[in-house]
C-alpha cells in the first residue's frame, strides 16, 4: 500500500482506534513525529483497510510480474525467438507493453530489422 515505516503505520492504527478521521490522524502524526511522515491520502487508504477489518500492518501483495523473473524470461524468450515483438512478449508474460519495453531497455536490447540485438554505443573497430 505504501512504503512508510512500521512505527508510522502503528500511529495510523492508533489514531483509527481513537476514532479520529484520516485527516486528523495525519495532522496528529505530523505534529508528533515532525516533518511530513505521512500524507492525508495514505491515512485514508489505511483507514479504509482498517474499516474492512484488515488490521494487518504489512503491505498487501502487489499485482504484476516480479521484475527479476520477467527479465530472465524475456532473455530466454528472445534467445529462442529473436523476432518476437514487444506486444507478443507482453501477451506471453502477462505484463503491459511499457513494462516489457522498460525491461528490454535495461538489458540493452534494441529491435533492428525485426530482430532483438544488443545495443552498442561504441563501434567495435578498435
Amino acid at each position: 500500500m505504501s512504503d512508510i515505516p512500521t512505527h508510522t503505520r502503528h500511529c495510523i492504527l492508533y489514531e483509527f482506534q481513537l476514532g479520529n478521521n484520516a485527516s486528523a490522524a495525519a495532522h496528529n502524526i505530523r505534529a508528533a513525529l515532525g516533518g511530513d511522515p505521512v500524507a492525508d491520502r495514505t491515512c485514508r487508504d489505511w483507514f479504509k483497510r482498517f474499516r474492512e477489518d484488515d488490521m494487518s500492518l504489512e503491505d498487501r501483495p502487489r499485482t504484476g510480474c516480479p521484475v527479476e523473473s520477467d527479465i530472465e524470461r524475456i532473455k530466454v524468450l528472445i534467445e529462442d525467438n529473436p523476432r518476437l515483438n514487444a506486444r507478443e512478449l507482453s501477451a506471453m508474460l502477462g505484463c503491459n507493453q511499457s513494462t516489457i519495453n522498460h525491461h528490454l531497455h535495461e538489458i540493452e536490447k534494441v529491435n533492428k530489422l525485426g530482430t532483438w540485438v544488443t545495443h552498442q554505443l561504441k563501434p567495435d573497430n578498435i
